[in-house]
């Protein structure tokens, strides 16, 4: 039963990250890449640091080296800059995390993980490691909701009770 929520979490992390993709190709280029005072300076910035810090998250739940494009040193520089690119990418980890998640049962959902990073050693569960993930990729779009709306766009409509009351 912790599996199927987990991966329902992932659904609406895709379809979330899908619905802001969309909202964020709409604005004009000049506002995608201005300084908006967002924690990664402007949309294309943060679209960046999202997908590097999912990147990250998804080589530690599955137990390999960190890519290059996503050090912990290093997590805050814009490594793609073309805009369809940098969708294209974020598409693309959301399909691996649903890849990832497909098998899992509630007792690997459950299983320690000793993680290595920034701050030292942690022990999180697949649990734990996927809330991080959705947890902070939901701050993210937060901000990006907030940038879209103060240039004029509508809010896209990305929290989890309009997802979950869509066909």
């Amino acid at each position: 039963m912790i599996a199927d929520y987990l991966r329902t979490l992932i659904d609406y992390h895709e379809w979330a990250t899908q619905r802001l993709l969309g909202a964020c190709m709409e604005v004009s280029e000049g506002d995608y890449r201005r300084d908006l005072g967002l924690h990664c300076h402007g949309i294309h910035g943060t679209l960046n640091h999202l997908l590097q810090t999912e990147e990250l998250w998804l080589s530690r739940y599955l137990g390999k080296p960190a890519p290059d494009s996503a050090t912990e040193t290093d997590v805050y520089r814009e490594s793609i800059s073309g805009r369809d690119t940098l969708a294209a990418a974020l598409r693309e980890q959301c399909r691996q995390w649903r890849q990832a998640v497909s098998t899992l049962d509630d007792t690997s959902a459950t299983e320690r993980l000793s993680l290595e990073g920034g701050i030292g050693i942690l022990e999180l569960s697949r649990v734990e490691l996927l809330f991080q993930v959705i947890s902070y990729a939901i701050q993210l779009r937060g901000q990006l909701i907030y940038a879209l709306t103060s240039l004029g766009n509508p809010d896209p409509g990305i929290d989890f009770l309009t997802y979950s009351s869509s066909p």
